[in-house]
């Protein structure tokens, strides 16, 4: 069927639908009359006023399979109280739309679904507001009301599908009705608990009880608008956080490219950082902030020039060791701007600090240190021996696990030096000498950059 043709069907299936509710209108009408009371005027306005709000802040309650529609729980509650002719007033908010087909497919709908419920709930029992009650009969004829009130409006709408777009009736209410049936059963409870409240406490119970809903509605919207102008900052957030933190992985690169070394020394203390801290129990949040800043660790000798950078550090001047020497802090700087890194940043500054004091730029000793510069500390100390160096080969991992061990409680904290060895010895020895595929930058500057928190 051509374009054409399934708009054509459509209208034609539209304009047959609204025939159907004009004559279940009718009927209804002929049979049954039009029942009015102040009290009933009453409570369609406020479900109505409920109905009209709930479009603008769409909102539903409950969760998973069992979330409930405030616009469906309104309508139904006014057919139960007052009736399909109520119903449909209260229901007018929602079928309104600028597409005069659209508004016409959603009245039609609505009038065929609320008068045939309507007349199911007939047969067993009258609306509550007009039957001086609520009996046994009222609950069977409001799971009638709601048996025959979403099985038609899934039918309906499958049928349009079907003509619209060609989709198989079955394959949509399998794929799409049947999933929702937990939530129109908690719809329909909900709806009976309101006219049960009426038929208790008083039909004046149902103004109470809707007024209270639509003020808890309005509330509800407001947090639900500001959780997603929150969400919105967090995304924006981490854009930004992914995008600096891959402009910072570009930097260590490109010194990598100056001196051959420092995105691999990057790399391999990112590994061994995330696993040491994973083995301290900490969380896989913290894991990832530290896997960056270790990645990220020497970003501040992007500004070091060539003179002093390939230079042996035993051969530069005093200039020259002030200049190195600054490079953590130079990567404060520079990561500190990137949003969720601010306490990273401290961590990167502090990650040549050694416990003796010995370290720099600010001297200090371990047991001002967070842990997580501690971990930086051994992590790359342990990388720069394992890998070739511009100034120095790479020592074998038994040599490098000595001399590790040999600096525990001096320049390194014995507990993380512990907790590295630890992880050494669970792994083989492509782990312990840094290379195998988990420390390739590339690769490794990715996932830091994806998984920033």
């Amino acid at each position: 069927m051509s374009g054409t043709s399934r708009l054509d069907a459509t209208r034609l299936y539209i304009l047959g639908l609204s025939g159907l509710a004009i004559a279940l209108l009718g009927v209804w009408v002929y049979l049954f009359g039009v029942s009015y009371s102040w009290l009933a005027l009453g409570v369609g306005v406020v479900l109505g006023t409920v109905c009209a709000v709930s479009r603008r802040a769409e909102y539903s309650f409950g969760s998973g399979l069992a979330t409930v529609d405030i616009t469906d729980v309104a309508v139904l509650a006014a057919l139960i109280v007052a009736g399909p002719e109520w119903a449909l007033l209260v229901a007018l908010p929602s079928v309104l739309y600028r597409d005069r087909l659209r508004t016409a497919f959603e009245f039609a709908t609505h009038a065929t679904i609320l008068f045939s419920a309507g007349g199911a709930m007939h047969l067993l029992a009258a609306p509550v507001l007009f039957s001086g009650g609520f009996s046994p009969g009222s609950v069977y004829g409001i799971f009638a009301a709601g048996a025959v009130y979403y099985s038609l409006d899934a039918l309906i709408n499958s049928l349009l599908l079907r003509l619209k777009y060609g989709t198989p009736v079955i394959r949509t209410l399998r794929g799409s009705a049947l999933p929702l049936v937990p939530s129109d059963i908690a719809a329909v409870i909900t709806a009976a608990g309101a006219a049960y409240a009426v038929s208790a406490f008083g039909p004046a119970t149902a103004l109470v009880l809707f007024s209270g809903a639509f003020a808890a509605l309005m509330t509800l919207h407001m947090i639900h608008e500001r959780q997603r102008e929150s969400e919105a900052l967090r995304e924006e957030n981490r854009g930004l956080r992914e995008a600096n933190a891959a402009f910072a992985a570009r930097l260590i690169e490109t010194v990598g490219l100056r001196d051959g070394y420092t995105h691999r020394h990057a790399a391999a203390a990112a590994v061994y950082a995330a696993d040491v801290a994973r083995e301290f129990g900490l969380e896989q949040e913290k894991v990832q902030v530290l896997k960056t800043a270790a990645l990220l660790q020497d970003v501040g000798l992007a500004g070091i020039p060539d003179e002093v950078l390939l230079s042996p550090p035993e051969r530069l001047n005093s200039l020259g060791k002030m200049q190195l020497e600054q490079h953590p802090a130079h990567g404060e700087r520079l990561i500190s701007g990137i949003p969720g890194l601010e306490e990273a940043a401290k961590w990167v500054r502090w990650h040549h600090e050694r416990m003796d004091g010995s370290g720099y730029p600010d001297r200090i000793r371990g047991e001002w240190l967070p842990l997580e510069a501690r971990i930086l500390g051994a992590a790359g100390l342990y990388a720069d021996m394992v890998l070739d160096g511009p100034h120095s080969p790479a020592l074998p991992a038994q040599e490098a696990r000595f001399r590790l061990t040999g600096e525990a409680g001096r320049g390194l904290d014995p507990e993380v030096v512990k907790v590295l060895l630890r992880v050494l010895d669970r792994e083989d020895e492509n782990y312990a000498a840094a290379s195998d595929g988990r420390f390739a930058f590339p690769a490794g500057a990715r996932a830091a950059g994806e998984q920033a928190v």
